[in-house]
């Protein structure tokens, strides 16, 4: 009596969390006059804004609330560059929310 064995390749199951788009966070900044973490300016096409902080863990997608006396505004994450030196330093394009 022969056996033969037969591999067929095992794909990956439907449920994998690897290809699940990660889940959005959320940033929060507060503005004072004393003193700020970050810098927040206009687009030069006011197209959004461009936002220069050290805070870790920022990613593209996420949400960065920015509070002051007045209130707060919401800003998601379009695009995000890290600089090299310090290596947690970013600039980032926002869109208002």
């Amino acid at each position: 009596m022969a056996f033969t064995q037969f591999h067929q390749p095992i794909s990956s199951p439907p449920w994998d969390v690897s290809l699940r788009p990660r889940k959005s966070r959320v940033h929060r900044y507060e503005y004072s006059a004393l003193s700020s973490d970050f810098c927040i300016e206009t687009a030069p096409d006011q197209s959004g804004f461009f936002m220069t902080s050290c805070k870790a863990g920022v990613q593209k997608g996420d949400l960065v609330h920015i509070s002051d006396v007045d209130g707060f505004s919401e800003y998601r994450v379009d695009e995000i560059d890290f600089y090299s030196n310090p290596s947690d330093m970013w600039i980032a394009k926002l869109r208002m929310i």
